[in-house]
């Protein structure tokens, strides 16, 4: 059956990640666990479907239920699963008492954590939690008031080595060390510079540009080389660049429109023509950031592979360590620093307005990595007036609920 189908057997357990024995956990790797580990309720949920629905149905319902996520975001729930098993085993809670979860039990959970770990991390441990319910069809009661009370006093008690340092977004010294150091005339190098580009000034997630592998290509996730950017002239000599990715991180499957203006520096625009002139003998059906390889081959454009060409540039500089997020970071900072109007940026990176509201109020924190000398405080004075504006104007709340931002 589906349930059990595929699923790889797990590496020894680390010492803070073992578990006691149960028909209920077989060990398997944290991306399985979602589906793998079952209760009580589960198994009923299995008898259900199979008394109402001939066995291929039911097979081909519970396939669609643990493919709707991402394997990283499966690795992820698979934590909370671990955490909330070890916590029910140190306390003796039956098996068929885990699921559905009572709100005492979830608190109770909570509580165990306080002052261990983070707000953040109960937070991704519960929605792993809630996950595991929904595709056992169970009822969740994470959502009380009971538990959320419980939740907001336990991140108020969050050590302070529990918070990550902020990440440090990508800044126009970075993109302009990264023009100079690479080459113009090689292809690897031309496929970087685009790519780091279209991800800043695009507000682009590096994983809506890039691939994991050249096996893992799958074009109704990824974008490919056809069909090709339309680029056209605008007025004033500006040029523009449009592409459509086939699955945004906020869109999903409904896929999304990338739109590119021209500039006279570090021009996105320019870097795509560039990339796609240079890699022109890449096929329509490769990625559309692959480049041309000696062999005549070519090669796709990894999420590791682009930042590990961005660090040969950097490190010798001692610029700022960034991540894969850090280019949407960025991008968002630069145009609202520029005076680009909230709304536009939001738009640009395709955020909802809450979203965006929430992601401002992280930005606030990240300002005095990025001022330069070329904005004054007066700027930056008008920048949140312009915010709070924009929050006015989407009938958007003044104050944001803590398990909001967490």
């Amino acid at each position: 059956p589906p349930r059990s189908s595929g699923i790889r057997k797990g590496r020894k357990p680390r010492a803070d990640c073992d578990i006691a024995p149960s028909p209920y956990r077989p060990h398997v790797a944290a991306v399985d666990r979602l589906r793998a580990w079952t209760s009580p309720h589960s198994t009923c949920l299995d008898s259900r479907l199979r008394l109402e629905l001939s066995p291929g149905t039911a097979n081909a319902v519970q396939h669609l239920l643990f493919t709707a996520l991402e394997p990283s975001t499966l690795t992820t729930y698979g934590a909370g699963l671990l955490r909330f098993h070890q916590f029910c085993d140190s306390e003796g809670i039956p098996e068929s008492s885990r699921m559905p979860a009572s709100r005492y039990l979830l608190a109770g959970f909570v509580a165990h954590h306080a002052g261990a770990v983070s707000g953040g991390t109960l937070s991704g441990w519960l929605t792993g939690l809630h996950a595991w319910h929904d595709v056992n069809d169970a009822p969740w009661h994470g959502d009380s008031h009971f538990v959320s009370l419980v939740r907001t006093s336990a991140s108020k008690h969050a050590p302070l080595s529990s918070r990550r340092a902020q990440r440090a977004p990508v800044t126009i010294e970075h993109l302009l060390a990264l023009e100079l150091f690479l080459s113009p005339d090689n292809p690897r190098d031309c496929a970087v510079l685009a790519v780091a580009l279209v991800a800043f000034w695009g507000c682009c997630c590096l994983g809506e540009l890039t691939v994991p592998s050249r096996s893992a290509f799958d074009r109704r996730r990824h974008v490919a080389m056809a069909p090709r950017p339309v680029f056209k002239s605008l007025p004033c000599s500006v040029e523009s660049a449009l592409f459509t990715i086939p699955f945004g991180k906020v869109e999903k499957e409904s896929g999304a429109h990338i739109s590119l203006t021209g500039r006279n520096l570090l021009c996105p625009v320019r870097a795509l023509r560039h990339h796609l002139d240079l890699n022109s003998r890449v096929p329509d059906n490769a990625p559309l950031f692959a480049y041309a390889t000696a062999d005549e081959g070519w090669m796709p454009m990894t999420k590791s592979a682009f930042l590990g060409r961005c660090k040969e540039a950097w490190d010798p500089l001692r610029l700022s360590r960034v991540s894969g997020h850090s280019f949407r970071i960025g991008g968002t900072t630069e145009l609202l620093l520029a005076g680009v109007p909230p709304e536009t940026v939001a738009a640009q990176g395709r955020w909802r307005s809450l979203a965006f509201l929430l992601y401002w109020r992280r930005l606030e924190d990240l300002l005095p990595l990025t001022i330069s000398k070329s904005y004054d405080r007066s700027r930056i004075a008008m920048l949140k007036s312009d915010f709070d504006a924009y929050r006015v104007r989407n009938n958007l709340p003044a104050d944001i609920p803590d398990s909001l931002v967490a």
